[in-house]
């Protein structure tokens, strides 16, 4: 039987070539490169399944699920979420429904990443199993010695500070994300990269990072880890916070926790099991698909496939996303306009206070005039009243006018 390598091809996140680099690991030879995020496009040279192990985070693009039926899978490690990331909804996991909750169920049991995606599965009447991370069986290299330094992977400037005030060893400042052209590289230039990097974390003194898959990576290859975690990401990182130490990056850049790099704790070794479960049941996979005679038994050709169900597929999948384009453009045009409509409201309340508020003034005004005008009068009046007074007659009398 033939063997496929599960890759994200146009990655941006050289986490994903770790997750290939170790599932390559276990197979004999790599006879085809599938696509994680085109999985259901793949399709052999010729008719025959291909044994291939499923690990990793699922989904990204919800319109390409499931796997083609070509694919002969182990699915150990998976992850999945409420969210549909394509659709931008929650609890609306798509790929979890219908025709693709029906795959889930005849490739059963699925190994889980965490008990996260264990709860998530069982409550849609999958059966599941907790496996624990592929990164786990990763084994120490023989020709890397520690040294001291420490590696901050994609962490913040503060932690990076933070770490500088309370140590005199060497900071190295890493980051998982590779450039956009990535995807043009040879693939074996790309596992040299990986490799590479596996070695920097275990020559290492320690390790702090907010990911996931250098964390558990630095745990299987022997290099003290500390997790920057925050409670959100619990689905993915709660289950392994018990092996390591972890705190929340505020507690970190505070000095609310205070570590000796050179002694950071292990909390517990209880994922050592994990890793020795997926060791054996990759191995046995693998071995099984060696040496099998499985005979190609789908109804449809490779010809046939390609022509007909991947050609309408993505037809289909083209229209889909071209209507949730201008879907979203309409709504975001319709945003603008109620936006503008309740700006002009705004205004018009605006204005009335300010109608409204003259109004007041102007009765205060008049009122004040009023009172003007009639003391004028009282004073004309208390005016005439003294000029026809006696006494001011005889006082003009006197002063001859």
């Amino acid at each position: 039987m033939k063997f496929g390598l599960l890759i994200e091809h146009d990655t941006r996140n050289i986490g994903d070539d770790v997750q290939s680099y170790v599932t390559q690991r276990f197979l004999p030879r790599v006879d085809y490169y599938i696509d994680r995020n085109h999985m259901d496009e793949f399709v052999p040279d010729s008719e025959e399944k291909v044994a291939t192990i499923i690990n990793g985070w699922f989904l990204q693009y919800t319109l390409n699920w499931p796997f083609s039926p070509y694919i002969k899978p182990l699915p150990v490690s998976m992850h999945f979420t409420y969210k549909d990331w394509f659709w931008d909804t929650t609890d609306r996991a798509y790929h979890l429904q219908g025709y693709g909750l029906e795959y889930l169920k005849s490739i059963e049991p699925i190994g889980c990443r965490d008990s996260h995606t264990v709860k998530l599965l069982e409550s849609k009447g999958v059966k599941t199993e907790y496996t624990g991370c592929m990164t786990l069986t990763l084994d120490p290299f023989e020709d890397v010695e520690k040294q001291d330094y420490i590696c901050a992977v994609d962490v913040s400037d503060k932690v990076v500070e933070q770490i500088k005030k309370t140590t005199d060893m060497e900071v190295k400042v890493v980051t998982h994300i590779v450039p956009e052209d990535y995807y043009k590289l040879s693939w074996d230039q790309r596992m040299k990269n990986v490799e590479e990097l596996l070695k920097l974390y275990q020559g290492a003194r320690a390790v702090v990072s907010y990911r996931l898959h250098c964390a558990l990576p630095c745990m299987a290859l022997g290099t003290s880890v500390i997790l920057l975690n925050e409670d959100y990401r619990n689905d993915r990182f709660g289950d392994y916070t018990k092996y390591i130490e972890s705190c929340s990056e505020e507690d970190f850049i505070s000095g609310k926790v205070k570590y000796d790099y050179r002694n950071i704790p292990i909390h517990d070794d209880g994922w050592k099991k994990l890793r020795e479960d997926l060791i054996r049941k990759c191995k046995k996979f693998v071995e099984e698909c060696e040496n099998s005679d499985e005979k190609y038994e789908n109804d449809i050709s490779v010809r046939d496939y390609k022509k007909y169900v991947i050609g309408k597929s993505n037809w289909l999948k083209a229209a889909a996303v071209e209507s949730y384009k201008r879907f979203t453009v309409e709504k975001q045009n319709t945003d603008e306009e109620k936006k503008k409509v309740i700006k002009k409201e705004e205004e018009l309340e605006e204005m009335k206070r300010e109608i409204q508020n003259n109004h007041y003034e102007m009765e205060y005004y008049k009122k004040e005039y009023k009172q003007a005008v009639e003391k004028m009068e009282k004073y004309k009046a208390e005016n005439e009243a003294i000029k026809n007074s006696r006494w001011w007659k005889i006082r003009e009398r006197i002063r001859g006018k």
